[in-house]
């Protein structure tokens, strides 16, 4: 398949693939170090880190199976496109860590340990749809 590119889609071969399904994977390990701490700074981290790992799994997704990957600031394009690679269920997650991005980024608010995990779980859920895919 040869995308059409524009300024919103940069091109992925198989190496950028696996290069972005690789940070994903470390990113995901971060998130989940950090949400074991016993602090509340440590879960926004965790939070932080977690949606960074399910932006860099989304890219792999997308990648993967359109040969690019979105770079907009329009959150909707990201979805668009993952939905496209993937599925509803799979872009569920990315809207729900798309949704914390700049409270969790920029944010003064501290999570609840519980709200930290929901953003872990979700990441986890799209890097290992993400390693599926990419095995596939």
């Amino acid at each position: 398949m040869n995308p059409r590119i524009s300024p919103r889609r940069q091109p992925m071969e198989a190496a950028s693939v696996r290069i972005r399904l690789r940070d994903a994977q470390t990113r995901l390990d971060s998130a989940e170090l950090q949400l074991g701490g016993s602090s509340p700074h440590e879960w926004k981290h965790a939070g932080e880190i977690a949606v960074s790992a399910g932006i860099a799994a989304s890219d792999a997704i997308c990648g993967h199976v359109l040969g690019y990957k979105v770079s907009s600031d329009a959150h909707r394009d990201a979805l668009d496109a993952l939905r496209s690679a993937s599925n509803a269920s799979t872009a569920k997650h990315l809207d729900a860590l798309l949704a914390e991005k700049s409270a969790q980024s920029y944010g003064d608010r501290l999570p609840t340990h519980a709200e930290a995990s929901r953003l872990v779980l979700h990441a986890r859920r799209l890097v290992d749809a993400a390693v599926t895919v990419v095995a596939s």
